[in-house]
């Protein structure tokens, strides 16, 4: 299997970047990054890119997804970063730059209804367990994120994102591998994202092990991790 690509991430509160700690919000701070300088979502996603040769983000605009309006921060970087953008901003009629990708999280979505072809859908769990409104989909428990999988590839969802979310900014390993792998048998020919946990290269190796094509990645990058394949193992 091919080593996914790296995407680095913007967590964007308050109108800054932030670290994200284990889904945590109450607990994000203004990040403090050997990559840059800056807390300015514009210039932390030009530094983010020069530092991992990357040619895309992801972004998570948290005001956006708890129910307010994306910061205007946001924004400016979206018209002006010039690669194309995974945008997480909840469930809205947003008007977005055509080089945005809307991201539709599972804790935002009350129901299938919310996903559309032109959408990537975010698979969100904590510690395994689904982690939004999962009754409403038309599941029977907490743990079958495969069957809420099922229901969004048939609305049209062409790229799917998992994350455990206890696991992002903890770098203690990737968390997703086995929910991916299954993900992955199941639909041979889905866009498969995942993140959450990445210590270094090696872990995006495993990724790509289960078959995940690119991997989201932001504490590892920012406390200036070297993502350099060690293939002596």
């Amino acid at each position: 299997m091919p080593v996914p690509r790296i995407i680095p991430v913007l967590d964007v509160l308050g109108g800054e970047v932030v670290r994200a700690v284990g889904g945590r919000r109450s607990e994000y701070r203004p990040i403090v990054s050997r990559v840059t300088n800056s807390t300015e979502p514009l210039q932390v996603a030009r530094d983010l890119l020069a530092a991992t040769g990357a040619n895309e983000l992801y972004v998570a605009d948290l005001d956006a997804i708890r129910g307010g309006a994306i910061s205007e921060k946001t924004r400016e970087m979206l018209n002006a970063i010039g690669v194309p953008v995974w945008l997480d901003c909840g469930v809205g009629n947003w008007v977005l730059p055509k080089s945005v990708r809307p991201v539709v999280g599972f804790e935002s979505a009350a129901s299938p209804d919310a996903l559309t072809d032109a959408c990537t859908f975010s698979l969100d769990l904590w510690n395994g367990e689904l982690f939004g409104p999962w009754p409403s989909w038309g599941v029977e428990h907490s743990r079958d994120w495969l069957g809420v999988v099922d229901r969004a590839i048939a609305r049209g969802v062409g790229t799917l994102i998992v994350l455990d979310l206890p696991a992002v900014g903890s770098q203690s390993g990737p968390g997703t591998l086995d929910v991916c792998r299954r993900i992955r048998d199941r639909y041979p020919k889905l866009e498969l994202l995942s993140g959450g946990g990445v210590r270094n290269a090696n872990d995006l190796a495993r990724f790509g092990e289960v078959g995940v094509n690119g991997v989201l990645v932001a504490s590892a990058i920012h406390d200036g991790v070297h993502f350099t394949i060690d293939t002596s193992a």
